[in-house]
């Protein structure tokens, strides 16, 4: 089971969602970004558990899938920022 209120480790890039699980290699940016007014991460995993769904091996891998889109988008961001300065903020 893991808990209603996943908390982010900074020091070790970790998600905590019980005493026991986490997943690592997580950089605050990652665990910030937002869509919208959304905190992806944190209401990805919220949202399942207040749905009462377990963590199943196959919502583990969606979720390692979700980390590394949101990191391959941040760097697409910086690509864009770097040749058009500001461009998201238009």
């Amino acid at each position: 089971m893991y808990s209603a209120s996943p908390k982010y480790d900074l020091t070790n890039e970790k998600i905590w969602i019980n005493k026991n699980c986490y997943f690592t290699g997580v950089s605050q940016k990652i665990w910030e970004f937002k869509i919208g007014s959304y905190q992806v991460l944190d209401k990805w995993l919220k949202d399942r558990k207040k749905a009462n769904r377990e963590l199943s091996d196959e919502k583990i891998n969606q979720y390692q899938k979700i980390i590394f889109a949101l990191r391959e988008t941040r760097k697409l961001m910086t690509k864009i920022d770097q040749i058009i300065p500001n461009f998201h903020l238009r």
